[in-house]
């Protein structure tokens, strides 16, 4: 132990001056100290900072830190990328080790970009097959770390146009159940028996706007249009918006805004992604 003579002594041959700091064997130190002929010194430690929580690199962990095991929906106009983005935060996942589990609907996805995906399904836009393809990924939570989902409403406008009036609705109420499917792949229901309930995954959807006939019959603005399906899409905890930054013959960059979130503010950019020739690049502003 470190101590500080208060006078000068000599101690088994050994000379100590008054005031200087000296390394002892404890037993002779605790016996200085009990005699007052020496303090104790006590190291000074640097101070403790908080522990600096570790930054996200993936947008696989930046939307589970924004969510947690929990659905994300993005949708937009066509055009805007969204699927190149499902892709790439499916690929981002694979590289820090996690399974992601790609189902497409609507065959958009460049060859190159779906043979980068581990897991890739193509199902086609049959609405019946994505609701199955949907529920038995629930019921393979425990193989996945994420499922992507792209897109679920063209399956749905499909069905739509073909059935009858009558039928319609019952079309649009299947999003209930292919949003409330996804979300349990994340989060386990306590009313079901599913394999490792325990596991926390994340589940992101992407969706079109309301059709162009709804959004003049309802006098919405674009720029504040919600998903197809309209209330029954908001099931998922955060809905992203696409937006076009710029497009050229280099690249098309696009904003990520929040159109509905449990703790974040409408109209919030969340992230801006670039498209070019060498890829996808995620840039996150929150």
């Amino acid at each position: 132990m470190k101590v500080r003579f208060k006078r000068s002594v000599n101690i088994r041959g050994v000379s100590y001056e008054a005031g200087r700091e000296y390394e002892v064997d404890d037993n002779l130190g605790l016996w200085l100290i009990d005699r007052d002929i020496a303090d104790p010194v006590l190291e000074e430690k640097a101070p403790e900072t908080p522990l600096q929580q570790v930054k996200p690199t993936t947008a696989y962990e930046k939307l589970k830190q924004l969510v947690g095991a929990h659905a994300v929906q993005v949708f937009g106009e066509t055009g805007t990328g969204k699927s190149r983005l499902l892709a790439a935060i499916c690929i981002e996942a694979q590289l820090i080790g996690k399974k992601a589990l790609y189902i497409d609907t609507e065959g958009s996805l460049p060859e190159d970009v779906a043979g980068d995906l581990e897991n890739y399904e193509y199902v086609g836009p049959d609405l019946d097959a994505m609701v199955e393809r949907v529920r038995l990924a629930k019921m393979q939570r425990d193989r996945f770390d994420l499922l992507a989902v792209d897109s679920i409403g063209l399956p749905v406008l499909t069905a739509y146009a073909s059935l009858p009036l009558d039928k319609r609705l019952s079309a649009i109420l299947t999003l209930t159940n292919v949003f409330a499917d996804a979300v349990r792949f994340a989060r386990a229901s306590r009313h079901e028996d599913l394999p490792a309930p325990e596991k926390m995954n994340l589940s992101i959807v992407s969706n079109q706007p309301v059709s162009e006939f709804v959004v003049v019959t309802k006098g919405v603005e674009p720029e504040e249009r919600d998903p197809f399906g309209g209330k029954l899409s908001f099931i998922p905890k955060l809905n992203l918006r696409t937006e076009v930054v710029e497009r050229s013959k280099e690249k098309s960059v696009f904003n990520l805004v929040v159109h509905k979130a449990r703790n974040m503010a409408r109209g919030t950019v969340v992230a801006q992604y670039t498209i070019d020739s060498s890829g996808v690049a995620i840039k996150w502003l929150v």
